[in-house]
């Protein structure tokens, strides 16, 4: 009767180098996979345009930053015509909304923002009626290119993460084949 081996890093090491084939055959599976999955997303442009809102109250004469309804109402869908593409819209100190957008298209992502930006005046109508007329919408920076989003480098990385996985999963089916049972 034949002992059984005891299981030992070099022992396992034995047995990939034995089954080197299989990590070949991961590797170039993985790269494959990870190649397509990543150049098969579409490529993604993003753009961002500034704008601030100041209230000049009358009786004050002093400047107060805007109320957050006015950030809300530029997300606000029915505002901005139905556009699907994906933007947001941050307040930053003193009264300052930037709109960062995410489309399919170069042209598609920069008219967003500038629409977006061109409907503050209705955003502002629509929170505060009557007191609209005391808020200054100001554009700080319109949305004149926009650059891809998805870059090379994430594409790599993707790949990369998919070449580890399957390199991972080959690693552990050697691990599971191993022989206890003969000597080594």
């Amino acid at each position: 009767m034949t002992a059984k081996p005891k299981f030992t890093f070099k022992n396992y090491l034995k047995e990939v180098k034995k089954c080197w084939i299989l990590l070949v055959v991961a590797l170039v599976i993985g790269a494959g996979a990870g190649a397509a999955y990543s150049f098969s997303r579409p490529t993604n442009y993003g753009t961002s345009a500034k704008l601030s809102v100041f209230n000049y109250e009358v009786n004050t004469g002093s400047a107060t930053s805007p109320y957050s309804q006015i950030g809300d109402l530029l997300m606000s869908k029915e505002l901005n015509e139905g556009d699907l593409s994906s933007y947001e819209v941050v307040e930053k100190p003193f009264g300052v909304f930037e709109i960062t957008v995410t489309a399919e298209s170069e042209e598609k992502a920069i008219s967003t923002a500038n629409s977006v930006m061109e409907n503050a005046d209705k955003a502002i109508n629509v929170a505060f009626g009557e007191d609209a007329k005391n808020y200054k919408v100001t554009v700080l920076k319109r949305a004149s290119e926009a650059s891809q989003v998805l870059t090379m480098k994430s594409r790599i990385i993707s790949t990369a993460i998919i070449v580890v996985g399957l390199l991972a999963l080959a690693l552990i089916a050697i691990f599971i084949k191993f022989d206890y049972s003969a000597e080594k």
